[in-house]
């Protein structure tokens, strides 16, 4: 018998999950006395300028009607377990379990949540002798719930399920799969190894462009998969924006290692056509032809400084700083030449030659280009990941007159940008 993948369109709450995990039958192995652990994506907090939650957190409303439907099925032992980035010190899964209201609903509900970066893990070994901490509220679980967001990355180009759930690792396994020679997309593949969602319900009531946090474009799309199958939904999630199954790496891991088709044909997708629902998406930007810089600087006539395009060995709390120096290097252009500065990242970039100075972000840059005789001058910026304000000085000793109000501008025009759209309902983030 194929395995059953649920689309539905969402059209209230919570009727429409309901008839998801009924059509799918999410919920036929869960008996009352279950602990059961809800993993959504709350990817980071930024209490300066908050990010616009459409498409890249998923829906309070959606977590809050999977609460119900539990609670219904006579399940008292609710987790909800999250690892947030801490885009800055000390503001992390804490403040986005308040900021989105799920503090509310714990006392609501009285449901438990817990920050997997506070957890204590267990290890799992998964290549050779490398390991994976995983926060043990996540292993020692009888039900575990993925709920991903619809989005593209751009380092993964989706970011569904399977990847949802490298916010269960602790930091140091974290950075680990952002690994110097293996793929980020091996590495987190093993995950679901581990944990072993008992169902993953990906929510497409925004699907992301081009994510992730201030910077990609959401889109109102109204759909929910939802399938016992992690594969599977991620699968059929993927297609609704674009992507065919052999288009995404960490897909075909997976399915290698359980000798799993890379097709739909060994699924059933129940309820929505799924031909009605495809909207591609792009999930990458623009580079100069020279790897000098984002696509704007060849449009704006930037010349002189590099700033190479990330990699996937760039970490999720390094990766603010890559789009903000972008931003500075730009609002230093007045119309001439700037200094011949190169600017790197990661933890495998190399300087290249012609460059009078080189500016490494991160102890693993650092690190990675010790001895490199093409640096003339180094300027390092120490930390994992760097003080924003360092970056800062860090460019200016270069010679770049950047202008960090021009940052915090772009920043807050990103934060409110959907500010009054229709179809962008801040309650769908409310408890």
């Amino acid at each position: 018998m194929n395995i059953a993948i649920a689309l539905v369109k969402y059209t209230s709450s919570p009727d429409s999950l309901r008839k998801t995990l009924d059509l799918c039958g999410g919920l036929e192995k869960l008996s009352p006395g279950m602990k059961v652990l809800i993993k959504p994506n709350l990817v980071g907090w930024d209490d300066l300028f908050p990010i616009p939650p459409y498409g890249v957190y998923t829906t309070t409303r959606l977590v809050e009607d999977l609460i119900i439907i539990l609670k219904e099925r006579g399940v008292e032992n609710i987790t909800i377990g999250e690892g947030s980035v801490e885009i800055k010190k000390g503001v992390g899964t804490g403040a986005a379990f308040e900021g989105l209201g799920y503090t509310a609903l714990a006392k609501k509900y009285g449901v438990e949540l817990v920050d997997f970066n506070e957890s204590k893990s267990k290890s799992f070994a998964f290549h050779d002798t490398l390991k994976l901490h995983i926060a043990k509220e996540a292993v020692d679980t009888d039900f575990f719930i993925n709920l991903p967001v619809l989005k593209t990355h751009g380092q993964t180009k989706v970011s569904l399920g399977l990847k949802n759930l490298k916010g269960c690792l602790k930091t140091a396994s974290k950075k680990l799969c952002h690994h110097a020679e293996l793929e980020l997309e091996y590495c987190f593949s093993f995950i679901a190894d581990f944990v072993k969602p008992a169902l993953t319900i990906v929510d497409g009531i925004y699907a992301l462009e081009k994510g992730a946090l201030h910077y990609g474009n959401a889109y109102r799309k109204d759909v929910i998969v939802a399938s016992t199958d992690p594969l599977g939904a991620d699968l059929v999630a993927a297609k609704t924006i674009g992507y065919e199954p052999g288009d995404i790496a960490h897909f075909t891991h997976y399915a290698k290692r359980h000798d799993k088709p890379l097709s739909l044909s060994g699924y059933e997708v129940r309820g929505e056509k799924l031909d009605d629902h495809v909207k591609p998406l792009k999930w990458d930007w623009a580079w100069t032809d020279e790897n000098t810089g984002p696509g704007i600087f060849a449009k704006m006539g930037v010349t002189g400084p590099a700033l190479p395009k990330y990699d996937d060995t760039l970490c999720s709390g390094c990766s603010p700083l890559a789009n903000m120096s972008n931003i500075l290097v730009l609002s230093a252009h007045k119309g001439q030449p700037l200094p011949k500065v190169e600017v790197l990242n990661g933890k495998k970039m190399q300087a290249r030659p012609d460059y009078d100075k080189t500016i490494m972000l991160g102890n693993c840059i650092i690190k990675a280009n010790k001895g490199n005789p093409n640096i003339k001058e180094p300027v390092e910026v120490t930390g994992c990941p760097p003080r924003m304000e360092d970056v800062v000085a860090a460019l200016k000793s270069a010679g770049l007159d950047v202008n960090e109000l021009a940052y915090m501008g772009y920043a807050k025009q990103q934060s409110e940008k959907y500010n009054g759209k229709d179809g962008y309902d801040p309650g769908l983030y409310r408890a």
